[in-house]
């Protein structure tokens, strides 16, 4: 009689284990179901991670920004060791590249960012917002290509106006201004020339004031684009020398001796 009460007893412990088990283990997957999406976040945060350049803070960086196929990669390709794919279509870069120059024996970094689009920054792609990151985050200076032959199937005034936001936005960066593909120059038909903006037929006619004219092609102003080039990164190294010194000094000043 007992034995048979005890055996009952448990049983009913057996089975209240096991109902607490798949209750727990049923609020366990409900949890997992509520987090997977942040879980799947961080597993792609974790390879995008892996897959990105390595980026020294303290060596000078180049980087090459304008709208898509405007010629960048062709320029990275003249100006490093960076072999980035040189296709003529829009977006062949979809990912930041990072190669080196060295010049006068000294060892700079250059990066090519994917093209940017005549859009509000809102409604960019990833690709086009890894490239703000870049203008963003790191201590770099802009090399900034105009293609106004428009054989890059973006129309000089679409250019403008992405060139005109990307510089008022960070146009506290030292700067380059290069016309690639000037030797295509007046040799295609515009994709528009009702330019009714008067800012947009200058720009048109000459680029920004002080721009470089350029071709990868015929090697125009190669040799000039490659010293101007050496003096901006060398400008840029007295930039993060100066920053890194005030950063010391700040250092210094706050600490407190006890």
């Amino acid at each position: 009689m007992l034995q048979s009460v005890l055996s009952q007893q448990q049983n009913v412990k057996q089975r209240s284990a096991s109902l607490r088990f798949v209750q727990g283990r049923k609020k366990l997957e409900e949890a997992f179901q509520h987090g997977k999406h942040a879980i799947d976040d961080l597993v792609n945060v974790a390879k995008a991670l892996r897959s990105m350049p390595v980026v020294d803070l303290h060596i000078p960086t180049l980087c090459l920004v304008g709208s898509p196929n405007v010629g960048k990669s062709s320029l990275v390709r003249i100006l490093s060791s960076g072999k980035p794919e040189v296709c003529s279509y829009p977006f062949t870069t979809r990912g930041i590249l990072m190669g080196h120059i060295v010049s006068n024996q000294e060892r700079f970094q250059v990066t090519d960012t994917p093209g940017l689009l005549t859009r509000h920054d809102d409604d960019r792609n990833n690709i086009e917002r890894l490239t703000l990151a870049v203008l963003s985050y790191l201590p770099i200076a802009v090399l900034y290509v105009h293609d106004l032959s428009e054989d890059c199937g973006t129309s000089v005034a679409d250019q403008y106006i992405t060139y005109k936001h990307i510089k008022d936005r960070f146009g506290d960066r030292l700067w380059l201004d290069v016309i690639s593909k000037c030797d295509l120059l007046g040799k295609k038909e515009p994709i528009s020339f009702h330019d009714a903006d008067e800012d947009v037929a200058r720009y048109r006619r000459l680029g920004p004031e002080g721009a470089l004219q350029v071709s990868v092609q015929t090697e125009i102003g190669v040799k000039q684009l490659k010293e101007r080039v050496h003096e901006l990164l060398t400008s840029q190294m007295a930039r993060i020398k100066s920053s890194k010194a005030e950063h010391e000094t700040h250092e210094v000043g706050t600490s407190v001796v006890y």
